[in-house]
């Protein structure tokens, strides 16, 4: 059993979600703070997806997509509190901080090299896409994700060096020094 494959009687997702709910709460506690928190954001994940198969339209492998739209709803989360509660802030003064620093031009840098990353890996075709998130989220081989997928290993490598490519172009502006 792949994790994908319903038990008796239970929908894709309860199958998920008995089998994943553990490793995506310790995954989710890089990002989250509390315990609620974390489990809020792992009922919303597979709220998502279980919506998605509701509508027939629940596509891709478990493990990567489960942590993709966790991580996904957890900034999401973020932003939204972020905005909820900015107006129960102490202004800061402008003492001690410095906007124009290297270490926050560089932050400032590699933060938006992250969002066009996310946005550039958005802009794949879904399949080149799956590819290189199994490689990279789940660490498979490139024959792993041939025998996974059903395609050739050659088809792998193509998908793969579309995505590098792909991402690369998009990149290059990152890439070099801030």
């Amino acid at each position: 059993m792949t994790g994908n494959e319903p038990l008796q009687g239970k929908s894709i997702v309860e199958t998920w979600f008995v089998a994943h709910a553990r490793d995506l709460g310790r995954f989710l506690r890089r990002y989250l703070q509390s315990g609620d928190e974390i489990d809020e954001c792992i009922q919303e994940t597979f709220l998502k997806i279980w919506r998605q198969e509701q509508r027939g339209t629940l596509r891709g492998e478990t493990h990567g997509y489960l942590f993709t739209t966790a991580l996904n709803v957890a900034r999401d989360r973020h932003r939204r509190n972020a905005v909820r509660h900015s107006d129960t802030h102490e202004p800061l003064g402008d003492e001690g901080i410095e906007d124009d620093s290297p270490d926050a031009a560089m932050a400032a840098h590699w933060d938006q090299g992250l969002r066009e990353l996310e946005a550039a890996l958005y802009g794949l075709r879904p399949s080149t896409r799956r590819v290189f998130l199994l490689h990279h989220l789940e660490h498979l081989s490139y024959p792993e994700i041939a025998r996974r997928l059903g395609v050739t290993t050659r088809t792998v490598e193509r998908e793969m060096a579309r995505a590098l490519s792909h991402c690369a172009d998009r990149l290059q502006p990152f890439l070099a020094d801030p």
